[in-house]
C-alpha cells in the first residue's frame, strides 16, 4: 500500500458525527472564557473528526489551530454550524477545494446570528417559561416538576442533534436553507404561542391579589368575583405590563411602586 493510500482521509460516518455532537453538547459551556469563549470546547469536540480526516500530524495540527480561534454561539442552534463545518472539513481533506480561511470566516460570520436566534427562541422563551412553570408546580410538591425539566433537557438535546445532521447534510448552505425554508418563522410563531400560553398560566397561579374591603354587608371581593373571578390579579398584570412597555418604567421602579401601593392598601384596609 502506498503512502498516498495510507494517508487518504476516512469518510465520516453518522456514528462519528453523533459522537462529535455529543462532545459538543456536553462541553460547549464548560470551557467558556473571555479570551476564546467556546473555542476550546469546539476544538475538543471536533478533535475525533479531525484526527480521522487528517492522518498527517502537520495537517491535524493546522486544523486544531483553526478551531481554537475565538468562537461563541448558542449551543443548540449553533449545532448547524458544527455539522456544516464537519462537512466542510471533510471536503477540504478530500479535495483541498475549501480554503482554511473560508471555514474560519464561515464560523465567525454565523455564530452571532445563530446565537441571537437560539437565545431568543430556546433560552429566553421556551427554557425560561418551562422553568418558571415547573417552579410554580414544584412549590406545591408535584413530582412532575423535575420530570418536565428532564423532558425539556432531552428535547433540547435532540433539537441540536437534528440541527447537527442538517448542517452536515447541506454543508455550508445549511443555515441558508433553514432560514429560507420558513422553518425559522414557524419556530418563532410556535414559541410566541407557547409563551402566551405559559404567561397566562403563570399569571393565574403566581399572582394573588384580594381585597379585604367591607362596608356593612357589602364585600368588595365577592362583588368582583361575581363579575369576573380573578379580576384583580389580571388587572394588576396588565397594569404592570402597561407601566413597563408604555410608560417605560424600569423593573425596579415598578417593584417599588407595587410595594408602596401594597403597604398603602393594607393600611387603609383595601387589601
Amino acid at each position: 500500500m502506498s503512502k498516498t493510500e495510507v494517508e487518504k482521509p476516512a469518510v465520516i460516518s453518522k456514528r462519528d458525527l453523533d459522537y462529535a455532537y455529543l462532545r459538543w453538547w456536553m462541553l460547549s459551556e464548560i470551557s467558556a472564557n473571555y479570551e476564546r469563549m467556546q473555542a476550546i470546547a469546539y476544538c475538543a469536540s471536533m478533535a475525533p473528526i479531525l484526527r480521522k480526516l487528517y492522518p498527517n500530524d502537520d495537517d491535524l495540527r493546522d486544523s486544531l489551530k483553526r478551531h481554537l480561534i475565538f468562537f461563541n454561539t448558542e449551543a443548540t442552534w449553533g449545532s448547524l454550524i458544527f455539522g456544516s463545518v464537519v462537512a466542510m472539513e471533510e471536503e477540504k481533506a478530500k479535495e483541498e477545494k475549501i480554503p482554511a480561511e473560508l471555514i474560519t470566516s464561515y464560523k465567525t460570520g454565523l455564530m452571532g446570528t445563530l446565537a441571537g436566534i437560539g437565545d431568543t427562541i430556546d433560552l429566553a422563551t421556551i427554557y425560561t417559561l418551562v422553568t418558571a412553570g415547573c417552579a410554580s408546580i414544584a412549590v406545591k410538591g408535584s413530582i412532575w416538576a423535575p420530570i418536565l425539566m428532564m423532558v425539556l433537557a432531552v428535547f433540547m438535546y435532540f433539537e441540536g442533534h437534528v440541527f447537527n445532521r442538517i448542517g452536515y447534510k447541506y454543508g455550508k448552505n445549511s443555515v441558508k436553507n433553514v432560514l429560507s425554508s420558513g422553518l425559522l418563522k414557524e419556530a418563532v410563531d410556535g414559541a410566541n404561542i407557547v409563551g402566551l400560553f405559559m404567561i397566562g398560566c403563570l399569571s393565574s397561579n403566581l399572582i394573588t391579589l384580594n381585597s379585604s374591603f367591607k362596608a356593612g354587608t357589602f364585600v368588595l371581593q365577592e362583588t368582583l368575583d361575581s363579575i369576573l373571578p380573578g379580576l384583580l390579579p389580571i388587572s394588576a398584570f396588565f397594569l404592570v405590563y402597561f407601566l413597563m412597555t408604555k410608560a417605560k418604567l424600569s423593573a425596579s421602579k415598578v417593584v417599588l411602586l407595587i410595594l408602596a401601593v401594597s403597604i398603602l392598601g393594607s393600611l387603609i384596609g383595601l387589601f
